[in-house]
């Protein structure tokens, strides 16, 4: 009875040992490692696994080698690595870096934000992709010179190693779509054209993170100021061309200055809202879908002449300078 008792325990903890080995290992090949940017991998010709795996937890891009090569001979894709050189993009899983060495190529989920500028775009395509920086950066701006405003943001599943003319040309069709779609029925009635539509709701992208009624509001003042012949007085068209800077407090570089000071408030630029009359030249960042539609869709006849966001997180509308002046020393205290 002891002697049964014993084999049965015995039993167990090999089960549970080998239930515990089985569930790390599931857990190893589908849970990413890396957080940081692309990682450089050279696979020679004639490398083996264990090399190929060696390479790779060196990298930091796989926990460990042995589980690597486990997975690759269970599924018996050890000859079908191939050799090469790879920039592995961050957050994949074993499973996912195995079929990237095996194919040269897998799909990876993209998501542009709204009111991202097209560098911002670059930036991002850059550090999820696995293509050469240099040139998909040459070709990116050159196929993306004229479409700021025009690149929808939203979540795009694409092939890792998809082309920059592909991934802009994606990117503009999609935005096409959704403008035909849902905004151009709204747009005669509006009184503006698709070009102005996009200029400000480029502007209003920037300008504010309210819904639907505070888009809607600020875009009739920005338009009633325009309308009437006023200075539209929007940071945001100077922190676009100010562009990408070093934030010493942030210890990083950013693409839209918060903090503008008087200097960059007169520069000399057709985009210097503080300096031009009328609407800048063209969009400065991509708007999405909401904010195109609120701007189709703006407030008619507002009161209110000026707005700013408080420190307190709120929208404050005035309809005369003093009260504007008033809401500014009330709410835009430090």
């Amino acid at each position: 009875m002891l002697k049964t008792k014993f084999v049965f325990l015995f039993l167990l903890a090999i089960l549970l040992g080998a239930g515990a080995v089985a569930a790390f290992f599931v857990y190893d090949i589908n849970s990413p490692i890396s957080r940081e940017g692309k990682k450089e991998v050279v696979v020679s010709p004639g490398a083996s696994v264990a090399e190929i795996a060696g390479e790779l937890e060196s990298e930091g891009l796989i926990r460990s080698a042995t589980t690597f090569s486990w997975y690759v001979r269970l599924k018996g894709l050890s000859s079908k690595l191939q050799a090469g050189q790879y920039e592995v993009p961050p957050n994949l899983s074993l499973i996912q870096i195995v079929e990237l060495l095996g194919h040269g190529t897998f799909d990876v989920r993209l998501t542009f934000l709204e009111g991202w500028r097209k560098e911002q775009y670059l930036e991002y395509a850059l550090e999820k992709l696995a293509v050469n920086d240099e040139s998909f950066s040459a070709e990116f701006t050159s196929s993306a010179k004229d479409l700021e405003g025009y690149l929808f943001p939203d979540t795009y599943v694409v092939p890792v190693d998809i082309s920059a003319s592909e991934l802009v040309e994606m990117l503009r069709s999609t935005f096409d779509s959704k403008y035909e779609t849902e905004v151009s029925s709204l747009a005669s009635a509006s009184g503006l054209t698709k070009e102005q539509i996009v200029i400000i709701a480029s502007l209003l992208e920037r300008e504010t993170l309210g819904g639907e009624d505070e888009m809607k509001t600020l875009a009739g003042i920005i338009i009633k100021r325009w309308n009437s012949g006023w200075r539209l007085d929007i940071d945001a068209t100077v922190q676009y061309i100010v562009g990408r800077h070093w934030n010493a407090e942030e210890d990083q570089w950013e693409w839209w200055k918060d903090n503008l000071t008087s200097a960059d408030l007169v520069i000399d630029s057709p985009y210097n809202t503080y300096k031009n009359k009328g609407l800048p030249p063209g969009p400065i960042s991509n708007p999405g879908l909401s904010t195109l539609l609120a701007v189709a869709k703006y407030k008619k006849n507002t009161l209110y002449w000026f707005y700013l966001h408080g420190t307190d997180g709120e929208v404050h509308y005035a309809e005369t300078l003093a009260k504007h002046s008033a809401n500014r020393a009330k709410y835009l205290v430090k």
